[in-house]
């Protein structure tokens, strides 16, 4: 961006400097004010770098009103005064209405919101695409957000940046099977939100210029610059994030909010995938991605195995369910 601002800043003083010397004047004056206008141009683009598009875009709601309130006024003096005098009218009902109307805008800029004229275009073009959002490596790795997108429930563009995307791609790479098994999930979500890409959301692959970064920090910042929220499932970075004032959309509590409650002496089907960390456990996973921990089924990894529900543990990361085999009941 300071390239092309430095560019564009040489080829005005350029410019200048020429219309100057055309006009008569020598090269010593026309440096002058190729200088100035120069200065002033690359002043005003590096301040406009850093207000919001909406100031903006507000500024120039306010600018137009007053300029056509100005004119309109200018020609009907011009009506009744010598036609001398009609360029003189025109420039100070002009600069009068300019002033009026910014004064008054600024003592009112509590009560006056040029920004819901912005909102109501941008709320129908939302209504059609949705608020973009950032995906984290972890969403995709644990593979939930391609069925909320497939029902609709996450919909409008999903941004995802290429370092989360090569994060994934070096999980899959793994010299551990379980970590190289979530790489590779992480990469067929990807490929499935592709594919819903124009249908149901639109799939966006971005990238961004800090290369010696954290890739949570590289994401916040992309979220704060964008102003967007962060999809995640990474308790850590939902905190980080809040921090620093980032939305954040966390995978584990839609699902929490839609799956049904699992109580206490409830029993179920569970398909044994590992062992856990106490002697003889075993681990397997609802379709929610909630883990569950059934004592003495270190044997039937591989097997789905019915089970009765014995406690439910809750934290801000998600549920654990512990449970035990339906076989050690009936003994």
């Amino acid at each position: 961006m300071r390239l092309i601002n430095i560019t564009f800043t040489l080829l005005i003083g350029i410019s200048t400097f020429f219309a100057f010397i055309n006009f008569g004047y020598s090269w010593i004056i026309s440096l002058i004010p190729s200088f100035v206008f120069s200065l002033i141009s690359y002043i005003i683009a590096n301040y406009l770098a850093n207000i919001k598009l909406k100031a903006i875009i507000s500024f120039g709601i306010a600018l137009s009103i007053s300029l056509v309130i100005g004119n309109l006024l200018a020609f009907i003096i011009t009506k009744f005064v010598p036609s001398v005098f009609h360029s003189y009218a025109y420039l100070l009902m002009n600069l009068i209405m300019t002033y009026i109307f910014f004064a008054f805008s600024y003592q009112n800029r509590k009560d006056l919101k040029f920004g819901e004229i912005i909102n109501f275009f941008h709320r129908d073009f939302n209504d059609v695409l949705g608020r973009p959002k950032l995906v984290d490596t972890s969403a995709l790795i644990d593979g939930r957000i391609l069925e909320l997108a497939k029902e609709g429930i996450l919909e409008g563009e999903l941004l995802i940046p290429k370092f989360v995307i090569g994060e994934v791609q070096h999980i899959a790479d793994s010299t551990e099977p379980l970590r190289r098994e979530k790489g590779r999930r992480g990469l067929q979500v990807l490929e499935g939100l592709k594919q819903l890409s124009g249908r149901i959301i639109r799939v966006e692959i971005i990238s961004d210029s800090p290369r010696n970064r954290e890739v949570d920090h590289r994401l916040i910042n992309m979220a704060i610059a964008r102003r967007i929220p962060i999809i995640t499932t990474d308790y850590n970075l939902q905190k980080l994030a809040e921090i620093q004032g980032v939305e954040v959309i966390n995978i584990n509590k839609i699902t929490k909010a839609l799956s049904p409650p699992v109580m206490p002496g409830e029993k179920m089907k569970i398909r044994i995938i590992r062992e856990g960390k106490e002697p003889d456990q075993g681990l397997g996973y609802l379709e929610d991605g909630t883990m569950v921990v059934v004592d003495h089924a270190k044997r039937d990894i591989g097997k789905e195995i019915e089970i009765e529900v014995v406690s439910i543990y809750q934290s801000e990361t998600g549920r654990i369910i512990f449970g035990r085999k339906q076989e050690e009941i009936k003994v």
